[in-house]
């Protein structure tokens, strides 16, 4: 059966009152008695800036933990990538001198946390197969992008 619910609102001199009565299975009236709350500006003022102290504490915990999590996150995600590098068979990869112009001399750049260092001297080097693999896809994008290319355009008679 569906819980029935009656509210009755009394009049009284000091404060109001409310009486719910409930019909239930378990119990067949209860009396539940509600008074309005009370308190002046400066209180609910003060427990109001108390809560948003409380918040911003918490906001600032949770950022510090985040922050640590990320440290912890990348000095674990180097350490493998440094495994990784020693333990990866080593290829031979000698980069051409034509590649001076657009990435100068030396050329430095990070891959997965780990500094690579690329030497456009035609000379041959030793790298971490994985490594090498990135060394070639990226030589291989600046070559496309820095070959010209013709555009043709039809035209319309």
């Amino acid at each position: 059966m569906a819980d029935k619910k009656t509210v009755v609102v009394k009049k009284a001199e000091p404060t109001k009152e409310v009486e719910l009565e409930e019909e239930t299975k378990t119990s067949p009236v209860e009396e539940v008695k509600v008074k309005t709350k009370s308190g002046t500006f400066s209180e609910k003022q003060a427990n109001a800036a108390a809560s948003m102290a409380l918040k911003t504490a918490i906001e600032a915990n949770s950022e510090m933990a985040l922050r640590e999590a990320e440290k912890t996150y990348a000095l674990e995600k180097q350490r493998h990538m440094l495994t990784r590098c020693k333990n990866d068979r080593v290829v031979t990869r000698t980069i051409s001198k034509l590649y001076a112009p657009y990435l100068g001399k030396v050329y430095t750049f990070i891959y997965n946390g780990i500094p690579v260092t690329l030497y456009c001297d035609g000379k041959p080097r030793e790298y971490p197969e994985f490594v090498a693999k990135h060394i070639d896809a990226k030589l291989q994008k600046i070559s496309e992008s820095n070959t010209y290319k013709e555009i043709i355009e039809e035209r319309l008679d």
